[in-house]
C-alpha cells in the first residue's frame, strides 16, 4: 500500500511539473508582431524664428503641394521632405512619414507643378533628355564645366554637377553624362 502511495504521489508530482514547464514556456513564446498603421503626429514646429511661427501645415500652399507631386513623380523623394519641412516646420520623422504616404495631387494647378521653386533647378522639362538639349538650358560655364570634367574622364563629378543644377534623378543623368560629347551642341 505504501508503494502505491509513493507511486501516485510521484505521477502527481510529474503532472504537476509538466504544467508549470508548459505554462512557463508558453509566456516565453514569441508573439506575432502587432500590424502597424501611420497615425499622423499633431503638427508641431521645430525652433524657427518668431516671423516664420506661424507656417505650419497652413503654409502648404497650392503651388508648395504641386510642387512636392512634382518632385515625388520625378523620385525626387528627399527633395519633397526637405520642401515639406521647410514650409511646415515640422520634424524629420513626421515629414518623411508624410512625404512617403502622399498621393499626387489632382487639384493642382498645372503651371505650378512644372515650376522650379528652388533656385537649385533649371528650367529642364521631361521631354528634353538629350545631351544637346540639356547643354543648351545650362549656363555656358556649367555646360563647360561638365564638358571638361567628361573630358577628364570625371565621369561622377560631372553627374554630380548636372544634377545640382538641373533637379534631374542620379539614373537621367548618369544617361546623359555618359551619352555627353564635350563640346558638341547638336
Amino acid at each position: 500500500m505504501d508503494t502505491i502511495v509513493w507511486i501516485i504521489g510521484i505521477v502527481v508530482g510529474l503532472v504537476v511539473v509538466v504544467v508549470i514547464l508548459s505554462a512557463a514556456l508558453r509566456g516565453m513564446r514569441p508573439k506575432l508582431p502587432e500590424p502597424q498603421v501611420f497615425t499622423p503626429s499633431p503638427t508641431t514646429a521645430r525652433s524657427l524664428p518668431a516671423s516664420s511661427a506661424a507656417t505650419t501645415a497652413s503654409g502648404l500652399t497650392p503651388q508648395v503641394v504641386a510642387e512636392i507631386d512634382r518632385l515625388i513623380a520625378a523620385g525626387q523623394k528627399i527633395h519633397a521632405i526637405k520642401l515639406f519641412r521647410d514650409v511646415t516646420g515640422v520634424g524629420l520623422k513626421e515629414a518623411k512619414d508624410r512625404v512617403e504616404h502622399w498621393s499626387i495631387s489632382t487639384t493642382a494647378p498645372h503651371l505650378a507643378a512644372r515650376s522650379n521653386a528652388t533656385a537649385a533647378y533649371s528650367s529642364i522639362t521631361p521631354a528634353a533628355h538629350t545631351p544637346a538639349s540639356v547643354r543648351a538650358s545650362l549656363p555656358a560655364p556649367v555646360a563647360s564645366d561638365i564638358d571638361e570634367l567628361v573630358a577628364g574622364d570625371q565621369r561622377i563629378v560631372a553627374i554630380k554637377v548636372l544634377r545640382e543644377h538641373t533637379g534631374l534623378g542620379l539614373k537621367e543623368s548618369k544617361l546623359l553624362i555618359d551619352a555627353w560629347v564635350p563640346g558638341r551642341t547638336h
